[in-house]
């Protein structure tokens, strides 16, 4: 009997071990592309953090095509209809273009924003850092309900990941709020080794050196936590 109830226990300490992302079964594709593959790696990185946060994961895949995907955070995994959690990705055949996030919850969008922002950029940002830019998103909306506003995107892939921002209220007189962020990837050689956020709003104190960059209108800024670019690098050409 005492050999029994020590099985027991060691499999329920395996059990609590399992990471709560593992238990999202997904249905990818059977034979990925690069670009597909790439996506399931980062998600697999976004329900790690999410995971760490205690906030659900990403859970469904409602469209999935060697171009674009859509995926979702939902009760029930593998659902066919999104619940206030949309993340919408363009693929290219070896990478990640581009994700659009869309949260109706305002005390949602700041946990999973944060996880894909430093799942797209793991060794350059922390969780905490990566957290605190849509916090003060958030706390925008919720302050202001009713007054939108939409970051000017510059949609070229450069040598970081670059993150902007838009709030939509009743956007489809509905009486639904959202909060979304859109995400530009950076190239797949060098996704490692930088990090970019757009500012939040009215933002002061920041300990990182800044580089307002003049490509978007000079209404982007740039957090490096490696020194700028040289002007004929790739970066310094756009």
């Amino acid at each position: 009997m005492k050999s029994m109830v020590t099985r027991l226990c060691a499999l329920l300490c395996a059990l609590l071990l399992v990471p709560a992302a593992s238990l999202a079964e997904i249905a990818w594709p059977a034979s990925p592309t690069q670009g597909q593959a790439a996506l399931m790696d980062y998600i697999s990185r976004v329900n790690q953090n999410q995971s760490q946060q205690n906030r659900g994961w990403v859970n469904s895949l409602f469209e999935c095509y060697p171009s674009f995907a859509i995926l979702g955070i939902t009760s029930l995994d593998m659902a066919e209809i999104p619940e206030g959690v949309e993340l919408s990705f363009t693929l290219n055949s070896d990478s990640i273009d581009t994700l659009q996030l869309r949260v109706s919850d305002p005390t949602r969008f700041a946990s999973i924003a944060a996880s894909c922002i430093q799942a797209a950029s793991p060794d350059a940002v922390t969780l905490d850092e990566a957290l605190a830019d849509p916090t003060a998103h958030a706390k925008r909306a919720m302050d202001n309900p009713t007054a939108s506003y939409e970051d000017e995107i510059n949609d070229l892939n450069g040598q970081s990941p670059r993150v902007y921002y838009a709030y939509y209220p009743n956007q489809y007189r509905d009486g639904v709020n959202w909060l979304q962020m859109t995400l530009i990837f950076p190239l797949p050689d060098v996704a490692a080794s930088t990090a970019a956020v757009t500012p939040p709003p009215q933002s002061s104190d920041l300990e990182l050196e800044y580089d307002l960059t003049d490509y978007d209108g000079g209404t982007h800024l740039e957090i490096f936590t490696t020194p700028t670019p040289e002007p004929d690098s790739p970066a310094g050409e756009q």
